[in-house]
């Protein structure tokens, strides 16, 4: 697990859950998306088939890096609807003997897109789990699962990775002190969407975009601003875009905030005081969760947004 950033309270549980060889045959990892979880998952399995404390180099690891691995099996579709004949491959796996002697492990990524039949299939799997099975579901909206499915997982909540941690990780993968600064900030304490940042191109270019206005902002004029509003918002289906957007806003502000409650300078918004600060935070919160949850003319919203920053 020394690959894994953060989660330190989760490693350690794991690691004596290991020693103890008293592992339960079912989790369930919860948490908000792009904290690590499947990443954590994955280690978690090599933890447990590797010989060498998943070295990271030997051919069970690297079989399981690959996804080819004939003692683990990853279900992961993205956001498409679980079907339940994959559930069913899944039960029939884990009632096959294990290659190593060790344990079958399955791994059900975004458990919550299962649907009611799928998720009947997993409880029965639960209610009589084949011997030297571990079954790990993952998902960040546990409140989406059966009572009766969790009620019998060992479950692990996975928070945000403080800023430091993944900055220090950029860094050591050769990412300069600045950028790495900047992303970590701004990825919410989420290691994905750091990593994605950077490796993503068409995204890094619209983090830097956002960024860079939001650092021009204080001295445009309001025609400026609702053109901004009118670039940002010219398809109405694209509210994943403007989301994104709301975000980011909400994190460059944030950072101010923490400069100024400790003293430290910030080239941007000088002349606000913390008060203003604060009360432009809340109405970046206010607009968003209209802006998601309501039917509300959304471009008068954003407009509203520009005036009070």
């Amino acid at each position: 697990m020394s690959k894994i950033i953060g989660h330190q309270k989760q490693k350690d549980f794991l690691a004596k859950i290991i020693l103890s060889n008293r592992i339960p045959h079912a989790f369930l990892f919860t948490g908000v998306d792009q904290v690590g979880k499947k990443t954590f998952a994955l280690n978690f399995a090599k933890m447990i088939l590797c010989d060498h404390d998943a070295c990271d180099a030997c051919k069970v690891c690297l079989d399981i890096d690959k996804n080819i691995s004939p003692d683990v099996c990853l279900l992961s579709d993205g956001n498409k609807n679980i079907e339940i004949d994959k559930i069913r491959s899944i039960r029939e796996f884990l009632r096959l003997k294990s290659y190593s002697n060790k344990r079958k492990i399955a791994i059900i990524d975004n458990a919550h897109l299962m649907g009611i039949d799928g998720q009947n299939s997993i409880l029965k799997l639960l209610e009589e789990p084949p011997a030297n099975s571990i079954l790990i579901l993952i998902t960040s909206f546990p409140e989406m699962l059966l009572g009766t499915i969790k009620s019998r997982v060992q479950s692990l909540n996975f928070n945000g990775i403080a800023n430091k941690e993944i900055e220090k990780y950029l860094i050591s993968e050769g990412i300069g002190k600045e950028e790495a600064q900047e992303v970590s900030v701004f990825s919410g304490g989420k290691i994905g969407k750091a990593l994605e940042l950077l490796e993503d191109s068409e995204k890094k270019e619209f983090f830097v975009k956002t960024l860079n206005y939001l650092k021009e902002i204080e001295n445009k004029g309001f025609d400026k601003r609702f053109e901004y509003v009118k670039e940002i918002y010219k398809d109405p289906e694209d509210k994943e875009s403007v989301s994104e957007i709301l975000n980011i806003f909400e994190r460059f502000f944030r950072r101010i905030m923490f400069l100024k409650l400790y003293k430290k300078n910030a080239e941007e918004f000088k002349s606000y005081s913390l008060l203003q600060i604060k009360n432009i935070i809340e109405e970046i919160q206010k607009t968003k969760y209209y802006f998601n949850n309501t039917n509300t003319n959304k471009k008068l919203l954003l407009e509203n947004l520009m005036i009070n920053i």
